[in-house]
């Protein structure tokens, strides 16, 4: 059963999140894990960054552990230290670690993760690592997959995996605080096949002329509320 310590998150009191719970709801019909796999799912929870100049030489003792299954005898990941800054080609091969452990973790074969995974090298290096897939295994795989995603992915980088009705909905509730009709779902979904970015989209609807009217009409309201309170 999951320990209360098996975090995703940055800061200790907090509960995992939703993606994290269902991730560890994976492993409660196995029933008890042996200690090895419950010490690995708590190295991993204490990954603490990615700006480490060891953060990913931790990231391959831990891929070794998963594949061995055995605890490392020297838990460097330990020593990291938080920093809130990461350049671009750190940021890329971060994303191409949660690419490929996210592939392996779903029964994807080698071939099939190097079509999503953006390093091919470092895709065939994990599957070595990695071997067949276990239950167990796949579980920590994916735990470490999400736990990275919390250093490495931005909002523009969630927001393209989202499925793109879900995206073109999450839009139109953010800029006009409702859900886009049957057709105007349907065009923006053309328009996406299309060729469209998802960030142009996003900036027509932003700044069309119901979500200027619905801005002013918010700015009004937080005018009347200090208003009030000054009375």
């Amino acid at each position: 059963m999951p320990d209360s310590h098996w975090r995703n998150i940055l800061h200790h009191h907090d509960e995992p999140d939703e993606a994290m719970q269902r991730i560890d709801a994976q492993v409660a019909p196995l029933g008890e894990l042996p200690d090895a796999v419950r010490h690995i799912r708590a190295l991993i929870s204490r990954f603490d960054s990615l700006t480490h100049y060891r953060a990913f030489d931790n990231l391959d003792l831990i891929a070794r552990a998963i594949g061995e299954g055995t605890y490392p005898g020297r838990p460097a990941v330990d020593v990291l230290t938080r920093a809130w800054e990461m350049d671009d080609q750190r940021r890329d091969r971060a994303k191409a670690y949660v690419q490929t452990l996210q592939a392996w973790s779903e029964g994807k074969s080698a071939e099939e993760a190097q079509q999503v995974a953006d390093d091919s090298e470092l895709c065939a290096e994990l599957y070595a690592t990695l071997g067949l897939i276990e239950e167990h295994k796949a579980w920590l795989a994916a735990s470490l997959a999400h736990t990275l995603k919390a250093f490495a992915y931005e909002a523009q980088d969630l927001l393209d995996e989202a499925d793109a009705a879900d995206f073109v909905r999450g839009v139109y509730r953010a800029a006009l605080d409702r859900d886009p009709s049957h057709d105007d779902l349907q065009n923006r979904l053309a328009e996406l096949a299309n060729g469209k970015s998802r960030d142009h989209l996003t900036c027509e609807v932003f700044d069309s002329a119901e979500s200027r009217q619905r801005q002013q009409w918010r700015v009004l309201e937080k005018l009347n509320a200090a208003e009030n309170e000054g009375c």
